[in-house]
């Protein structure tokens, strides 16, 4: 049973504080992963030199959910490019996220990237046109959006889609679906109850097991 304590039905509004921060850090990080995101774009480029099959563009986009709107999530491109071709040519019950999961779709250069978490890097773009928040539920997309809605799941359209989250730092941990929704309903609680200051602590504190989670290379 996933228990539920925020008013679906209300938009939550996200303290200013909090979304200074997101601005902030994503343009530091933008800054910062410059000489990384080069050597993306060198390995991505002289993998598709080399291998014709992997001849593609440097990112991926794909429609996302954040509070209840479209918008387009930037990726670094990880899968081989017939493999997004045969994904948008003949849907499937899965996600692309199961494809993503599937070792034997991945460029070499994507392996690298998914195993790091590198492949989210773009999405800084996208906390700086305020799409996303730096953390908090990570933003489905359509199909699976609108069947939680179906099942009477709703939290989602009432808050900004995070980079990271609560579910992100339980990357590498036998978890249930269960388990990572309530631990996504726990931190939407959280931003509707908290103070500025708390959330914002709160924030940190996935931020920085976030980064141990990357380290570790748990390539989920």
């Amino acid at each position: 049973m996933i228990d539920k304590i925020y008013e679906e039905d209300k938009t939550i509004r996200l303290p200013v504080l909090k979304l200074l921060f997101d601005k902030m850090l994503a343009l530091f990080f933008l800054i910062f992963s410059i000489p990384i995101t080069l050597i993306i774009f060198f390995a991505i480029a002289i993998e598709s030199i080399f291998d014709h099959k992997n001849m593609g563009g440097f990112f991926h986009t794909e429609t996302r959910i954040s509070k209840g709107k479209r918008f387009k999530l930037i990726k670094f491109r990880i899968l081989k490019p017939s493999k997004y071709e045969k994904y948008n040519k003949f849907p499937t019950t899965k996600t692309i996220k199961d494809v993503e999961n599937q070792k034997d779709n991945l460029s070499i250069t994507g392996k690298y990237l998914k195993k790091y978490g590198l492949d989210e890097l773009p999405q800084l773009l996208n906390i700086l046109k305020g799409d996303m928040t730096f953390v908090g539920p990570r933003p489905k997309p359509v199909a699976e959006y609108e069947n939680q809605l179906r099942s009477g799941i709703e939290f989602r359209k009432n808050i900004r889609a995070g980079l990271t989250g609560p579910v992100q730092v339980m990357k590498g941990t036998d978890r249930s679906g269960q388990e990572e929704m309530q631990a996504d309903i726990d931190y939407v609680n959280k931003c509707a109850t908290l103070s500025s200051t708390q959330l914002l602590m709160e924030d940190i504190r996935i931020l920085m097991k976030t980064l141990r989670t990357i380290l570790k290379g748990s390539g989920e």
